[in-house]
């Protein structure tokens, strides 16, 4: 019998995570997404990268942003804006689980990269 891998991050997805798969679909989808959500996305990776978030929050981290990258949803992301809603969703449980990890610095870094990205889409 064929053993399924779980769909929860562990350490090494944590190490493994495609930086440039992430980012590049936050821009393409930005303006669908809205700044609200970007600026969430953006706290999540850099609450990622910090030395201050513990492990276990960074695989639960991972898993919601593997999650907005995966092309497998339960709702798929072609289907407009009912397609993200799955997505919105995840995003917005765990930030709000992991916003005792949002320091000013982490708050103003994602400020800022939206800022950004969003003057670069218009």
């Amino acid at each position: 019998m064929k053993r399924v891998k779980s769909i929860a991050a562990d350490e090494q997805d944590v190490q493994n995570f495609n930086d440039q798969g992430f980012l590049r679909k936050l821009a393409r989808y930005a303006l669908r997404l809205g700044r609200p959500v970007v600026e969430q996305l953006y706290a999540l990776y850099f609450m990622l990268q910090s030395q201050d978030t513990p492990m276990r929050s960074k695989m639960v981290i991972v898993g919601a942003l593997l999650y907005f990258v995966s092309p497998v949803d339960l709702v798929p992301d072609i289907l407009g804006p009912l397609g993200f809603s799955d997505d919105l969703a995840v995003i917005a449980m765990v930030y709000k689980q992991m916003k005792i990890y949002l320091t000013a610095d982490i708050r103003a870094r994602a400020a800022e990269a939206t800022a950004k990205l969003m003057q670069r889409m218009r």
